[in-house]
């Protein structure tokens, strides 16, 4: 049910109303009488209609409300809907008599008494205990001074403060039984009853008698102001509120009583004679008939037809709803009996119509139409072929015939014996002024001054019989055959085409040149020729325009085509893209049986079917039917639809449309129903769709009135629909509908942090255990390495310079035996010296290896340790100064480290000759520094290009340290400058 909706937004005055309920009715101005052909509508009860509705309303969006002895309905043009409560309160009975809108209010007038007032989300109810008495709400209004009235079998009752008023016989009104009323265009009221008519003294509740024919039936305020009142079997009468004057309405002498007569608001008169309703013009000619219950779905009608905002008519009958509307198409009237209709247009603007098939053995005469509406006989057969001749002579063909009319005179030519008992295909006119004739089975031909010649003296033409024959402005002749080929004629030459030259349009039915541009339809698609070629045109979704059977291309610069379901018009801007820009897609807009069109468009003969008239207007002819359509004058709608979303839904229930909808938890799939009242043309409503939170962009929906979505997860979600009619007014803005999908407890974001920080702990305790498994392998590596270098230093010691210091006493005793002047003794002592440095360096070898171990504790210790204790072997001050904080290290970064350092003091003291020496060490919260500068002779420049000393390895094994751990070492020095040696390593990388 539809409590939903808010009268805030759904229910308010629509622009026509309804005449006893909106004194503003009148002030839209009255639309011109009926143009067009008049297409009829029934919705019955097995369509879901109301049953025998009694009242009628359209809201500002557009929505028909009805009230019925069923329910409460509202209809978008499509579906019928009931209504039993609007926000959750609920209607008082469901037999619902009368409907008025005030503002935005609604007011529901119920069958046995009550009423009920729908505003905002609230309601007001109106019974015995506010005055309204227990019988039925006929009919209610509002009088521009803001009195609401209504009337009852009861009488009339009007709305004092918050209590309803019984108008008595002292203000003027007589008591009477089923008394209507009707708000006149002036803001005054009108009672009618069986003593007479009574209006209201404007300001006050007060009556007066303003005529004495009285009626029990409703009477209707026509669209000129005047009211019509009817009275059963007796002539009707009509008010003029401005003289307070009756006369009589003569009707029709049909010999029997109408049970109606109304007026809508194109000045048409509607009669309901009891077996359905005619309509006559304003001067009370017969315009159409619909009988029930083929055209119209009840056979009596007694309450006035409602005129809606898009120009329709509305009828409620016993049955159901009818509804009336013009098309776009005009169908014209017809030789009953007759079918396969075709046209040729003349050369006055005249349109000749013949008939190819009758019920009558005998087809009638060619007619034709002229641009004024009048119908032109002749004594002419009617032809299955026609054509215009440049110099304005008219030629038609039947099996047996073939003749001409100018200026009135017709001439006739029977076909030689060998070429009759078969119809005319298609005929033109040549530049030089002979005929040309296609006769089935026969071949082609040519005709002038009574004599014939097959294929016009051209052999290859003669034999094949053509489908459509075309004489362009260059002088060309154009010959389209089944097949998908064609032949030109021209300058006496014939070029043949089909496929290989671009043509691809199937079994060639018409042709129309303009402008230079050759069209050409068949039953697969459209080309036109250009440069020798011919090119296909499609619609904008890449399909073929099949089926085509005619071609008018406009003085307007538009194309018009006839396929086989309607005709199909290709706008002059579209068109222009095609001839200037060489587009192959254009947007088309179809005219097919919504708009009138009846039959179908014959795709073998007679083939002259779409034809422009002398005034512009478009002639079409089909199977059943000739129709006519002015391009320049389109009926079309311009207003604009209002979206409306109505439901919601999901797999477990079903929501009333509100913001902020809340859906539980595991909701994943919804359904969400939207509608807009579109009552012309309601199957060409078109909607797009997109649910912020999902859609990135609008989606086509088509004519669907439904959007699914599924697999959504939790949060917050808006969707919004926008509408458009018929003719592509789109609506000012979408209607809107937010919700919100609750999260299960794991899909929340406090549990999905939950198990990130579960998922970061256990990452951190695995990178703990994958750091404690590293450090070990590197601990075990690291006291291998240190074993391994205690065992060489062990060895080294034990073995080498043992041998050495052994070496050195052998020959201090042998100096010891030599005379001191002997020459001898300088040279052992310069061996002995020569040991001792091979002594001193191995100690420092052993120092590296085993020295390390001193340096676990801390580096700059260790670090100062080493270089003031080679110092002073070499008479050299060593100062070692520090930036930062000490860290701890890690272990193989430090080994590192002192090792690389005390190379770098050892070069120093060995080779720079500086007296002193300094040594840098720097914590940085970024990069570690270890710097050892000296103040000597510094390095030659051959050494620092090279990188080491020919024969010695210090500077290499430096840098050998140095990449070990990643660092960076550099050394920078010049001749006399003294000599830097700087080793630089990322924090990361440096500290434990």
């Amino acid at each position: 049910m539809l409590s939903h909706l808010r009268l805030s937004v759904a229910l308010t005055m629509g622009a026509l109303g309804a005449a006893w309920c909106c004194p503003s009715a009148y002030a839209v101005e009255p639309l011109p009488f009926w143009q067009s052909s008049l297409s009829h509508t029934a919705w019955t009860k097995r369509d879901g209609a109301p049953s025998d509705p009694s009242a009628m309303v359209q809201d500002r969006t557009g929505m028909l409300w009805f009230g019925a002895t069923n329910g409460l309905f509202r209809f978008d043009g499509v579906r019928f809907e009931r209504v039993d409560d609007f926000g959750g309160h609920a209607l008082k009975s469901p037999n619902v008599h009368a409907l008025a809108l005030f503002g935005d209010a609604l007011w529901v007038g119920y069958e046995h008494g009550g009423i009920s007032v729908f505003e905002h989300g609230a309601v007001r109810h109106y019974g015995e205990a506010d005055g309204v008495p227990p019988s039925a709400i006929l009919q209610m209004g509002k009088t521009a001074d803001g009195t609401r009235w209504f009337s009852s079998s009861a009488g009339i009752y009007r709305l004092d403060g918050a209590r309803w008023r019984q108008v008595l016989p002292a203000d003027g009104l007589p008591a009477g039984d089923q008394p209507t009323l009707n708000v006149l265009p002036d803001g005054g009221l009108l009672v009618t009853q069986m003593a007479g008519l009574y209006r209201n003294v404007p300001g006050t509740h007060r009556f007066r008698r303003v005529g004495d024919f009285g009626s029990m039936q409703r009477s209707q305020v026509s669209a000129d102001g005047r009211v019509i009142i009817f009275k059963f079997g007796e002539t009707p009468r009509l008010f003029d509120p401005v003289t307070e004057s009756l006369s009589l309405l003569p009707l029709p002498d049909k010999g029997v009583t109408p049970y109606s007569v109304h007026q809508d608001r194109r000045g048409a008169w509607w009669v309901g004679p009891g077996d359905g309703m005619r309509l006559y013009t304003p001067d009370w000619r017969l315009k159409k008939e619909l009988p029930a219950p083929y055209e119209f779905s009840a056979v009596r009608v007694f309450r006035a037809p409602f005129d809606d905002r898009e120009g329709n008519l509305w009828f409620m009958s016993e049955n159901g709803v009818d509804r009336i509307r013009e098309t776009r198409l005009s169908v014209q009237d017809m030789p009953p009996g007759n079918t396969d209709f075709s046209i040729t247009a003349g050369p006055e603007g005249e349109i000749w119509i013949s008939s190819h098939s009758s019920r009558d053995p005998v087809s009638p005469p060619t007619f034709a139409i002229a641009t004024d509406g009048s119908r032109i006989p002749s004594d002419m057969l009617s032809a299955t072929a026609g054509t215009l001749g440049p110099d304005g002579t008219l030629w038609f063909g039947d099996p047996h015939w073939v003749w001409s009319r100018r200026s009135g005179q017709v001439k006739t030519w029977m076909l030689p014996p060998s070429l009759q008992a078969q119809p005319a295909q298609a005929m033109a006119v040549a530049d030089d002024g002979r005929l040309w004739i296609s006769l089935a089975r026969r071949g082609v031909h040519t005709f002038v001054d009574g004599l014939w010649q097959a294929g016009g003296g051209h052999a290859a033409l003669a034999p094949r019989t053509a489908l459509s024959l075309h004489a362009d402005a260059e002088g060309r002749l154009w010959f389209g055959y089944t097949g998908n080929t064609m032949a030109m004629l021209q300058q006496g030459k014939i070029r043949q085409f089909g496929a290989a030259d671009g043509l691809a349009v199937g079994n060639v039915l018409t042709m129309f040149s303009r402008r230079g541009t050759l069209w050409v339809g068949g039953d697969q698609g459209l080309a036109r020729y250009h440069q020798g070629r011919f090119v296909m045109l499609n619609d904008s979704a890449g399909r073929p325009l099949a089926g085509i059977a005619g071609i008018v291309h406009t003085a307007q610069g538009e194309l018009w085509l006839q396929g086989v379901d309607g005709l199909i018009r290709i706008g002059a801007a579209e068109l222009a893209g095609v001839l200037n820009g060489g587009a192959d897609r254009v947007v088309a807009e179809r005219f097919d049986f919504l708009d009138g069109y009846a039959g179908a468009a014959q795709q073998l003969r007679p083939l002259n079917t779409l034809a422009e008239a002398g005034d512009g207007r478009l002639w079409y002819a089909t199977s059943s039917s000739v129709g006519v359509i002015d391009p320049r004058r389109i009926v079309r709608n311009p207003v604009a639809p209002t979206p409306l979303i109505t439901w919601l839904n999901t797999d477990q229930r079903r929501y009333r449309v509100a913001n902020g909808i809340e859906l539980p938890k595991h909701t994943h799939n919804v359904r969400i129903d939207f509608t807009a009242a579109v009552l012309s043309i309601p199957e060409r409503a078109r909607f797009r769709i997109r649910l912020i939170g999902q859609d990135h962009e609008w989606r086509d929906a088509g004519a669907l009135r439904q959007a699914f979505y599924t697999n959504l997860g939790p949060g917050d979600y808006r969707f919004e629909v926008m509408a458009a009619n018929e003719d592509g007014v789109w609506s000012a803005a979408p209607a809107s509908l937010s919700f919100h999908v609750a999260p299960a407890f794991y899909q929340t974001v406090w549990y999905k942090l939950a198990c990130a920080g579960l998922l970061a702990g256990g990452l951190y305790l695995l990178y703990l255990w994958r750091m404690a498994q590293v450090t070990a392998r590197v601990v075990e590596r690291m006291r291998g390495r240190m074993d391994e270098r205690a065992r060489i230093a062990r060895t080294l010691h034990d073995t080498f310079l043992q041998s050495v210091q052994a070496l050195i006493l052998h020959f201090h005793s042998i100096k010891s035996v030599l005379p001191r002047e002997d020459k001898v003794q300088r040279q052992i002592d310069a061996a002995l010296h020569a040991a001792d440095v091979v002594v001193e360096e191995g100690r420092e070898q052993l120092m590296d290896l085993r020295g390390n171990q001193g340096a676990r504790g801390d580096l700059a210790l260790a670090l100062d340790a080493a270089g003031v204790a080679a110092a002073a072997q070499h008479g050299v001050r060593f100062t070692l100064h520090e930036q930062g904080a000490r860290r701890a290290l890690r272990p193989e970064v430090q080994d590192e480290l002192l090792a690389i350092a005390r190379e770098a003091i050892a070069n120093a003291l060995r080779h720079s000759g500086s007296a002193d020496v300094v040594g840098r060490l720097g914590y940085g919260t970024g990069v570690l520094t270890l710097a050892v500068q000296d103040h000597g002779s510094g390095m030659d420049d051959a050494v620092l290009r090279a990188g080491q000393r020919e024969r010695h390895w210090g500077l290499t094994g430096m840098r050998e340290r140095a990449a070990r751990v990643n660092a960076k070492l550099e050394i920078h020095s010049a001749p006399g400058a003294g000599t830097v040696v700087v080793v630089t390593l990322r924090a990361g990388l440096a500290y434990s």
